[in-house]
């Protein structure tokens, strides 16, 4: 699909063809082309809880709010964001050094490097989210090209999440993402209107005293 129309096309789905589900091994097609997002160092710091079971589903509906979504899609995805992913360095540089990204004299500093940008914790939890936000915003327009509808769900309690799905503390929830195919006999909605450049653009920086 042209790429301005997988923007377009997608939506937040929230109506669900409990009908339809998706194949497995289209899930892993949806990935692999998601996985090509960019992240700090490549260290690509998220992990993806796959949810296709009714028990565990109605679990994740009851520490999202109870939203009927959560059951009706074929798949819910909890993605994680590791908190400690800037540790599994090796295997990453092991690749960078073989493809000549860098000398095997750099390789310490690189580490060492990595280490102060985010190993305390309020550097390493904003690490990881914005690392797994896009892994997650790619995954929903790969999931588009595919045919497939998403919603992106920040409505839930974390913790429950963590405690029902055993979760362990090095890891945050960014987000639930919904997967499956739009119920046709829900209209979508025209799509709400999105802010216009001018009213985002701020050139150069705020002017001296101007804080909103």
């Amino acid at each position: 699909m042209e790429l301005k129309k997988v923007f377009e096309q997608r939506r937040s789905v929230n109506f669900f063809d409990t009908t339809k589900k998706i194949d497995l091994r289209l899930f892993e097609r949806i990935y692999d082309v998601a996985k090509f997002c960019p992240s700090s160092f490549n260290l690509q710091p998220w992990r993806m809880i796959v949810i296709t079971v009714p028990k565990n589903k109605k679990k994740l509906k009851e520490a999202a709010l109870n939203q009927p979504k959560v059951e009706e899609a074929s798949l819910m995805l909890i993605v994680l964001a590791d908190t400690r992913g800037f540790e599994e360095m090796d295997k990453i540089f092991d690749d960078m050094l073989e493809k000549g990204y860098q000398q095997e004299e750099a390789r310490e500093g690189l580490k060492g490097f990595a280490r102060m940008l985010y190993d305390n914790p309020v550097a390493s939890r904003g690490f990881a989210l914005r690392n797994a936000s896009l892994f997650a915003m790619s995954f929903m327009l790969a999931a588009k090209n595919f045919g497939v509808d998403t919603h992106p769900m920040d409505g839930f309690e974390q913790d429950r999440v963590k405690k029902a799905f055993n979760i362990p503390d090095r890891y945050e929830v960014s987000m639930l993402i919904a997967v499956g195919f739009h119920n046709k006999k829900k209209v979508l909605l025209e799509r709400l209107n999105r802010k216009s450049f001018k009213e985002v653009m701020i050139k150069e920086g705020f002017k001296t005293g101007r804080r909103e």
